[in-house]
């Protein structure tokens, strides 16, 4: 990798964490959008997957005091079994062409659904189905956070156990990920230094991005908590649409 793009990257890992840490999601899926441009998806994924646990660990620890631990007990148990499977079925032929589409759907139906239809509110039981289909998808397509942010629209959390609840999961999504790739033969050595500076990069732009959070009112936290769900999901239509009638 070049200087100037290790560079660049470096300053993407430190913006982009702010955004997660201030609202809990996009900023990976936009640092992994911006190395895509620079790497091939065989190694974005992992690389990215290993600066998020950096990013997702250090945001839980700032909030630790906040995490709500009966939801993460079962997503983390689920979240073991749903890696492993998709670990293995990465050595398979696995079509997820129409994995925005369905990611878009459930994202804008968290957000816009009518009152008389179910929430998506899962409780203890139901992160283990989250925890199950998180740690599936993630080895497939990164960045799961606005997956999981879709669990998280609701009113009775706080910011504050949002954000640490979320970053601890994601925590632990990244670091089954990263022992799947490990599994699957990927290399880290090589890309230790790069790396090891987008994950500090991302360690202070963490502490920054928690810093502002007091500042920010819980109504306002979460109008943009639903908004940048939505953007994303015309984004992922928009991504389904040219990669199948394109």
């Amino acid at each position: 990798m070049e200087i100037s793009s290790a560079i660049l990257l470096v300053f993407s890992a430190f913006f982009t964490s702010i955004i997660s840490a201030t609202v809990g999601m996009a900023g990976g899926t936009v640092l992994l959008s911006i190395m895509l441009f620079f790497l091939p998806t065989a190694g974005a994924i992992p690389l990215h997957a290993a600066n998020q646990l950096m990013s997702n660990t250090s945001r839980s620890w700032f909030l630790r005091s906040y995490i709500r631990w009966d939801f993460f007990t079962p997503f983390a148990f689920a979240a073991i079994i749903g890696n492993v499977a998709s670990t293995w079925l990465l050595k398979t032929t696995v079509d997820l062409r129409h994995a925005p589409l369905l990611i878009s759907i459930i994202i804008l139906y968290s957000v816009f659904k009518p009152r008389r239809l179910p929430n998506i509110h899962p409780k203890r039981a139901g992160f283990f189905i989250v925890g199950l289909v998180i740690g599936f998808l993630g080895m497939f397509i990164g960045a799961t956070g606005l997956i999981l942010g879709t669990c998280f629209v609701r009113d009775d959390m706080k910011k504050e156990e949002i954000l640490a609840t979320q970053g601890a999961m994601q925590s632990f999504n990244h670091f089954t990920k990263i022992l799947g790739f490990l599994w699957l033969g990927f290399d880290y050595i090589p890309w230790l230094i790069p790396l090891g500076l987008m994950m500090i990069a991302t360690t202070l732009g963490t502490k920054y991005g928690v810093s502002l959070i007091k500042h920010i009112s819980e109504q306002l936290f979460k109008t943009v908590f639903r908004g940048i769900l939505v953007v994303s999901a015309i984004h992922l239509l928009w991504q389904w649409t040219t990669n199948i009638f394109g």
